[in-house]
């Protein structure tokens, strides 16, 4: 378990951990059908309601608003409070507020209503998958859990209608929020009984103004994208809402980014493969939720189905999304990543773009096709959200579920506001007013003609102009066909993207968080240090295997970090001070420990000589070391990876150097890239496959990242060896164990990937 968090208990049950898997979906689907069930009751509700216009935007967009705004604040708070009780918390406001939709009588209240529901899907949405990459710690098991949660987001998504339409048929428009009453019910008992308590050890104070920034950001933003789309037109509040929220969104990002203890920790982005699954998911929803928008409209006006028949030729798409979801991290954790993830995105991509080839002939059967052909393809967007987590180390889980979570709405906020308008120009432009003059319609009626193809088809079922509907149908066609070719073309590029973002070689039971651990775990970068998480400062730690350290210290104990000093003068409360019974007494009720640190002489005289110049004496600058290192959660230098490495480790780096020289490598070809192993270096990478296939599998990642991101950048921690020189270069492999390697030209060499103990830093 890492350190870094607390879960209670500690072990589950394989029936538990399931269990806690169910109320896990079930939430993600009730949140899901909820931002498309309501379209479909809109009608019913108007004529109940008789909200204005501006009411009406309101009940449709204030549900989105708000969950978008939240999210950061619910998920960074679900870190301190725990996120058990943060995902019980949306399950019960989720229910009251659905429960409270049966005593509304106006639109304010149902508006009110619509943004409490809001909160509550904050609470859920980013919490589930941070649940999952808690409590599920075996990789394998984890993708698929992974698969299942995305397979549900879309499937919940695409049968909002055929739910609000069967509840439409049957009983009146508060029943597309009753429905979601036994939902959150069973998810909320399953979720009490089965799932564990999980939370951050030491979040850190919760950054109160970088939530109001996120909050009016992303309301401001969103609002202001909407009001523009549906205007169609440059207008000074739409405007003026999206530049703020663009200005306050800059400020959140500038503000994250400085914070010790940021809200959420856009370090995550520095992993390629982190921003392929973030980039993969924002393009794909942003083309895709128009899909599905003008996919509603077009089987009802122009199919001519009710609301039941349309869902029910939308249940192809979700039974396709939901076989490939679970198909594609089967072959993900068989085959790469990449390839899976581009095929996937590959196959949507043709899907949407058949659809421009059948715009004079339009049908159905082609429609069904397209459509299940984009489900197959998206499934594998659930390797996407793996790739997410299995990258994200899971202390950081919650910023990385607000993220993908703030990626489908932007994408699905955007793609419908983008693609939207550009499906609303099509259409006026296709319908043609002088087409329409020469039916005999005047101005007025030529404005609300072209609003919307409903418009047309009221206006011509009106003056009996079945010219004028057919005209209408075949504008919204083309508009459709367009902007599938928009999206499709947008989704091709997303996989070409991501294809080159992901890492040669990656399956995701191959976690980037094994291969490059959070930082508690890893080598100490250039300016930073092991984590600090507590622990006995004077704690025996384990002795270097193989002799003396590179500073040739006899009889060295190791100090967090792996950084030797003399056993005999490593003690807490110890040393010549505290031989006195009576000073020990003092120091011992004064809650004070003492470290005995020895310097050589020449090291601090000039330690002194700093010291002076900076005002305070060495005592003090060993306090404000320690102080810094316990606030910033790490320790704030940097040292070469040799400060580690045992002289029989240093000795067996120059020997494999030597072997290379002399030209007695080992060439081997893999994944059409040629390298060359030391012959003890090749040895010990055949020998992990029998060994440990965890480990075999992590040098292979690091590998193929060296030959994609370069000698000194990608996954591992890459650092050279001995300070000041950059011929050789290491990665951390695992706890005990780094991989040793230089560059000639752009042909990679392996000197080492076995270790001692001392090799790599190990975890207070």
């Amino acid at each position: 378990m890492d350190d870094s968090i607390v879960i209670k208990p500690q072990t589950l049950s394989k029936g538990r951990l399931w269990t806690a898997l169910i109320a896990i979906l079930l939430g993600q689907f009730v949140v899901a059908i909820d931002l498309t069930v309501l379209n479909i009751a809109l009608p019913e509700l108007t004529r109940d309601l008789s909200p204005s216009s501006d009411q009406l935007l309101w009940v449709v967009d204030v549900y989105s608003l708000v969950l978008a705004g939240f999210l950061v604040a619910t998920s960074s708070l679900s870190d301190r409070f725990g996120r058990k009780k943060m995902l019980l918390a949306g399950f019960l406001i989720f229910g009251i507020g659905s429960v409270l939709v049966v005593f509304i009588n106006d639109a304010s209240q149902l508006i009110a209503i619509r943004a409490f529901l809001g909160i509550g899907g904050a609470m859920i949405m980013p919490i589930t998958i941070s649940m999952i990459r808690s409590i599920f710690t075996d990789s394998k098991e984890r993708a698929i859990a992974v698969a299942a949660w995305s397979a549900i987001s879309a499937i919940g998504m695409a049968a909002g209608p055929l739910i609000g339409g069967f509840l439409l048929e049957h009983f009146n428009w508060h029943s597309a929020f009753l429905v979601n009453v036994p939902i959150v019910g069973v998810a909320f008992l399953l979720g009490m009984f089965a799932m564990p308590e999980v939370k951050l050890k030491n979040p850190g104070r919760f950054d109160v103004l970088g939530s109001v920034l996120a909050l009016a950001g992303m309301v401001a933003l969103l609002w202001g994208i909407k009001h523009l789309a549906a205007e169609l037109a440059f207008d000074v509040p739409g405007a003026a809402a999206t530049l703020g929220g663009l200005a306050l969104m800059a400020l959140f990002v500038f503000r994250c980014l400085k914070s010790p203890h940021p809200i959420v920790d856009l370090s995550l982005f520095r992993s390629r493969t982190f921003s392929a699954g973030v980039i993969a998911t924002m393009a794909c929803t942003f083309a895709l939720a128009v899909l599905l928008y003008m996919l509603a409209q077009w089987l009802q006006l122009v199919n001519g189905d009710g609301t039941l028949e349309s869902g029910i030729h939308l249940i192809p798409m979700s039974v396709a999304t939901l076989i490939s979801s679970l198909g594609a991290a089967a072959l993900a954790m068989r085959y790469q990543a990449r390839h899976v993830v581009a095929a996937g995105l590959g196959l949507a991509s043709v899907a949407m773009l058949m659809m421009f080839f059948f715009q004079d002939d339009l049908s159905l059967t082609v429609v069904i096709v397209s459509t299940c052909l984009v489900g197959l393809g998206t499934g594998a967007l659930a390797i996407g959200a793996s790739l997410i987590m299995a990258e994200t180390p899971v202390e950081k889980a919650s910023s990385a579920g607000s993220l993908q979570e703030i990626s489908y709405d932007l994408g699905n906020v955007l793609g419908v506001a983008i693609l939207g308008s550009l499906a609303s120009i099509i259409y006026r432009s296709e319908l043609g007013t002088g087409a329409l003059r020469a039916m005999g319609l005047d101005g007025q009626l030529i404005n609300a003609a072209k609003q919307s193809f409903a418009a047309t088809t009221e206006i011509g079922n009106m003056l009996g102009m079945p010219e004028l509907i057919q005209r209408g149908a075949d504008a919204f066609n083309q508009s459709l066909v367009v902007t599938c070719l928009a999206g499709g073309i947008i989704i091709l590029v997303t996989a070409i993207v991501v294809w080159k973002l992901i890492p040669k070689g990656l399956k995701i039971t191959e976690e980037s968080n094994a291969e490059v651990p959070s930082d508690d775990r890893s080598l100490p970068a250039s300016g930073e240090g092991p984590s600090v998480d507590g622990g006995d400062a004077g704690a025996a730690q384990p002795e270097p295997a193989g002799g003396a350290s590179s500073a040739n210290l006899d009889d060295a104990k190791m100090l967090p970090g792996a950084f030797p000093v003399p056993a005999a003068t490593l003690s807490r409360g110890g040393g010549a001070l505290a031989q006195s019974a009576a000073i020990a007494k003092i120091i011992e009720d004064a809650g004070i420990g003492v470290v005995n640190v020895p310097l050589d002489i020449a090291t601090l005289d000039r330690m002194g000589e700093m010291c002076n110049d900076l005002g305070i004496d060495v005592t003090t600058a060993f306090i404000v070391l320690a102080k810094k290192a316990v606030e910033e959660g790490r320790l704030p230098l940097g040292l070469p990876a040799d400060a580690g490495c045992s002289a029989e480790d240093l000795a067996r780096i120059e020997r494999n150097v030597e072997a290379l020289d002399e030209g007695r490598g080992v060439m081997h070809e893999s994944d059409d890239r040629m390298r060359t192993w030391a012959p003890e270096a090749w040895a010990d990478y055949r020998s992990w496959k029998s060994q440990d296939e965890d480990v075999h599998r992590l040098v292979k990642t690091l590998v193929a990242s060296i030959e994609s991101d370069g000698a000194g950048a990608g996954v591992g921690d890459p650092r050279p060896l001995k300070a000041g020189e950059t011929s050789l270069w290491t990665r951390r492999i695992a706890d005990d164990h780094l991989l040793v390697y230089r560059m000639d030209g752009d042909d990679l060499q392996i000197i080492a990937c076995k270790s001692h103990s001392t090799m790599a830093a190990r975890p207070l």
